[in-house]
């Protein structure tokens, strides 16, 4: 991709965060308002978003293998961001308070809000169909392993492993069911509802951008400057995780050839399949950090300041993997 198509995306989503964060500035939205945007894009306009782009590209039997090699993927993605959550805070030596922050961070990027609308801009529907079936462990993850490993430090019997099951409950993770059994059976949406959802969809990207300025406005920025520990997670969350899932997958999925899988069109899928990826793995800490912090009593403060910091980071370091090379497109 060329520098100026990736300076244009970057600044496009930016801006739009820029919005969000001058409309809460300035009290056009207020911050109850920014909580409902947010849950709007989580159980309507993702979903629909989920549910007509698995509409959008007919079903081969290679298809069955296509999901297979992107599970894979995110089973690989998920395994070294736990070993690195669990390593990292602890090498850099992390006050116990930031170390359940920390882990969170390095285990969930910020998929619906940010990394979402960059595959979207790049892949359109195919990419957001790609990248649901990519992030169905997160949904399983975030109220089970998420919840340990953002609790684990604090004092004792405070951590658990308690899985929620209601979990099983986000829209988001049954779209995504749903939209693989249409797109498994080739079923079509009827009109007029593929044009509603795809109308409800094409609102997933702006809102979630506008949340994201929203809930940065929150932050207290002198504070940034206050840990430079912030900047050593970020760098691993931005840089060295996702260099880390290319190397990996770039090995990998070469290995699932035609004579393994029988995956004739492997060899145009792989860079999709391995853009989705890294661009994921490379993505900064998601909002929900705060709120299942907050939820928790693990901190929510300092989760909030590296969200921002991440955030910030990001506007460079994508465009930098994108550059290098290392989100083929």
């Amino acid at each position: 991709m060329e520098f100026y198509s990736v300076i244009k995306i970057v600044l496009t989503l930016l801006l739009i965060i820029g919005v969000g964060y001058a409309a809460r500035r300035y009290n056009i939205l207020s911050k109850d308002s920014i909580g409902s945007i947010s849950k709007f894009v989580l159980f309507v306009s993702l979903p629909s978003l989920i549910l007509v782009s698995s509409t959008c590209k007919p079903f081969t039997p290679e298809c069955i293998n296509i999901v297979l090699l992107l599970l894979l993927s995110s089973l690989v993605y998920y395994v070294v961001s736990i070993v690195v959550a669990l390593i990292i805070p602890r090498l850099i030596r992390s006050k116990s308070n930031e170390i359940g922050v920390y882990r969170f961070i390095l285990v969930f990027p910020s998929a619906v809000f940010f990394a979402f609308p960059i595959i979207h801009m790049i892949f359109d529907q195919e990419g957001i169909l790609y990248a649901a079936i990519f992030n169905l462990p997160y949904f399983l993850l975030t109220f089970s392993l998420g919840i340990w490993l953002m609790t684990s430090s604090l004092k004792k019997g405070a951590a658990s492993m308690k899985f929620d099951p209601r979990v099983f409950l986000n829209l988001a993770f049954l779209a995504t069911l749903v939209g693989l059994l249409l797109y498994f059976t080739s079923t079509p949406i009827p009109e007029p509802f593929r044009e509603t959802l795809a109308l409800l969809g094409k609102m997933s990207t702006p809102l979630a951008l506008i949340a994201t300025g929203g809930f940065l406005f929150e932050v207290n920025i002198l504070a940034l400057f206050k840990n430079s520990r912030h900047y050593l997670i970020s760098i691993v969350r931005l840089l060295v995780l996702p260099l880390i899932v290319f190397v990996m997958l770039d090995t990998l999925l070469p290995l699932f050839d035609s004579e393994v899988l029988h995956v004739e069109l492997l060899s145009e899928v792989k860079n999709v399949i391995l853009a989705i990826a890294v661009i994921i793995a490379a993505m900064p800490a998601a909002v929900q950090t705060v709120i299942i912090a907050a939820e928790y009593k693990a901190h929510p403060e300092i989760a909030a300041e590296i969200i921002l910091v991440t955030t910030l980071l990001a506007t460079v370091t994508v465009p930098l993997l994108f550059i290098t090379g290392f989100i083929p497109c």
